[in-house]
């Protein structure tokens, strides 16, 4: 399934594998002028692929190598000889997708890319009317990158913002990693975010300011019911409730209870021994 809008000059696209007429998990990428920031999930691939012939794309970046992500580099590539700019540590990913090892509920909604070739980016993209200053912006995965158009003012936060909540998080992100990196971005003049999952947030800097102030006191209950000695199930329970399906769905991958002991152990979860 693919849906195309426009945010003044910035064509969205939105994208995802529908299945009994239900989006799993869908996600965006960003046309501007001849940047286009991601390339989706290569399960919306002929569509994607479709509308990109009606213009021309003279350059791709990647904010990070997720398979949702990157899902249709290769093609973009081969279609338009396009070059594709990403982290130095996502470059290896985008060589040899199978690097990233995916679970069942990835496999089914997104699937392995083809491998593609890619360059590392610079500190700064210039591409025609646009220049993007290039921030690294770990906390997602270690390689995330976000956009930042100055002369407008847009924020393109990849995976990295996604809504002004914070409940769940997967085993190997870092809540606090993320809540920093959120913080220095709040300093800059944003007055739109360009979000892989909510699409164009107005009011960009409020919205990361709102979001950063919610994850600080999500932050302070856990510790300080932590310190009271409660157990991480316990804390999980108080302050976001039960773990639901998704914990479920993704056999842990992706939780509540990520959430609590990232906070707990200022690490990954996955990187709790």
């Amino acid at each position: 399934m693919l849906k195309i809008s426009q945010y003044d000059t910035v064509t969205l696209f939105y994208m995802g594998r529908s299945v009994l007429g239900f989006l799993l998990y869908p996600v965006h990428a960003f046309g501007v002028g001849g940047t286009l920031i991601d390339t989706g999930t290569n399960r919306s691939g002929p569509e994607f692929l479709s509308a990109l012939q009606k213009g021309k794309v003279s350059r791709v970046i990647n904010t990070h190598h997720h398979e949702d992500h990157v899902g249709n580099n290769a093609d973009v590539q081969a279609m338009f000889g396009a070059p594709i700019f990403a982290h130095a540590l996502a470059l290896p990913y985008l060589e040899d997708p199978k690097r990233n090892a995916l679970r069942l509920y990835q496999r089914i909604v997104w699937d392995w890319p083809k491998p593609c070739r890619g360059t590392e980016i610079g500190s700064s993209v210039d591409g025609g009317d646009y220049h993007f200053d290039v921030f690294h912006t770990p906390g997602h995965t270690d390689d995330h990158l976000c956009l930042y158009e100055p002369r407008r003012r847009w924020l393109f936060t990849g995976d990295l913002f996604c809504g002004t909540n914070f409940i769940y998080l997967r085993r190997d992100e870092n809540y606090l990693q993320i809540l920093a990196t959120l913080k220095k971005l709040s300093a800059l003049k944003v007055e739109t975010i360009f979000c892989s999952l909510k699409g164009a947030v107005p009011n960009g800097r409020e919205a990361l300011l709102k979001k950063i102030a919610r994850m600080e006191q999500l932050r302070d209950d856990v510790l300080m019911l932590g310190e009271k000695g409660l157990p991480p199930d316990k804390i999980r329970e108080k302050v976001l409730g039960k773990d639901d399906t998704w914990r479920w769905i993704t056999q842990g991958h992706y939780s509540k209870q990520n959430t609590v002991d990232s906070i707990l152990h200022a690490k990954r979860p996955d990187q709790i021994r």
